[in-house]
């Protein structure tokens, strides 16, 4: 397990990473997730590729909360409420990346998803375009040789 890589793992549940833009209408995240069940994240890239941020299934879950129907907010979490509340593009909810590269160490990546709380990694090149998604089943099923 110690030399197994991204690149060895990637690809077997999803072939294509599911992309948008940083103007495209909220809508369309729900519309990529409801296209495969397996992507967990949709990664938000800028026009060359690139990787700029993430909107995981739950964040999108909880920005929904907020636009459709949440009435009051824990004092902590005023910012997110009120940033969400306005919320019309993909770019107004993403996170900050994070991201592996086809030759990060897969134990390294199970530390990530952990740390993390994620289950989903974009994969990118050396200038950060995204080439692909890591599931986090394709990480399991490696890990337990399955």
């Amino acid at each position: 397990m110690e030399n197994v890589r991204v690149k060895d793992v990637y690809k077997t549940l999803t072939k294509e990473p599911p992309v948008l833009k940083a103007d495209d209408p909220l809508k369309a995240v729900v519309h990529i997730l409801l296209k495969d069940p397996r992507f967990k994240s949709v990664y938000v890239v800028d026009d060359t590729g690139k990787l700029i941020g993430i909107v995981s299934t739950l964040l999108f879950l909880k920005v929904s909360h907020y636009l459709h129907g949440k009435k009051s907010v824990m004092k902590d979490d005023v910012f997110n409420a009120i940033k969400s509340a306005k919320a019309e593009k993909v770019g107004d909810i993403m996170h900050p990346p994070v991201f592996v590269y086809e030759e990060t160490k897969i134990l390294d990546v199970l530390e990530m998803i952990s740390r993390e709380n994620i289950q989903e990694l974009p994969v990118v090149d050396g200038e950060g375009k995204v080439i692909g998604d890591l599931n986090c089943l394709e990480v399991l099923k490696r890990v337990w040789q399955l």
